[in-house]
């Protein structure tokens, strides 16, 4: 992974699944709902999001904290670029990485490339629960899944997540680059 040029260095409170579950917050005793309507911490989901990406962070070696805008970007083994966003109204991350090029929409072959995408995404397919997605715009393939902040509360949770990522986006690029081979002028 290379280092994330974003990274500022946050760190989060750490809290348990178990203590969010049951409403606990440490310093009032309330329950989430009595928190805000108190002026209380509403942001406890996204400070313990902040410390697990910190954590990770760590481990991997390089330094991973979600900006100002609640993002956060870094890239795996050089070719794999991985989006993070986290949604404070939702209190979710969306995770998100550029697959590869699907080429124009009105292009003979893009039917054929279409089905393959849609047949990657069944249930039980190859993008380990990662769903499969057309940025028509920019003629581009990409992989992405949303997770509640509440399952994402370890290092390690994050870790097995971010490995889904890099395989799907792997097996895509795999399986294109058999279907759609690139001859030698760069042309499929």
């Amino acid at each position: 992974m290379n280092r994330n040029e974003k990274a500022n260095g946050v760190e989060g409170k750490a809290m348990s699944v178990e203590d969010l579950m049951n409403g606990y917050q440490e310093s009032e005793g309330q329950a989430p709902a009595e928190q805000e309507a108190a002026g209380g911490n509403e942001d406890v989901l996204k400070e313990q999001f902040e410390g697990v990406l910190a954590e990770f962070g760590k481990i991997v070696g390089i330094p991973l904290s979600l900006d100002d805008d609640g993002t956060a970007t870094f890239t795996v083994d050089d070719d794999i670029i991985v989006n993070l966003q986290y949604l404070d109204e939702s209190d979710c991350i969306v995770a998100f990485s550029p697959v590869g090029g699907f080429g124009e929409t009105s292009a003979p072959d893009a039917g054929k490339k279409a089905r393959v995408l849609l047949r990657m995404n069944e249930i039980g397919g190859q993008t380990e629960g990662f769903t499969l997605a057309l940025d028509e715009d920019a003629e581009l393939v990409l992989a992405m899944d949303r997770r509640s902040a509440l399952e994402i509360s370890s290092a390690d949770s994050f870790a097995a997540w971010m490995e889904a990522l890099v395989n799907a986006v792997r097996a895509v690029r795999t399986r294109f680059a058999e279907e759609f081979p690139i001859n030698e002028e760069g042309r499929e």
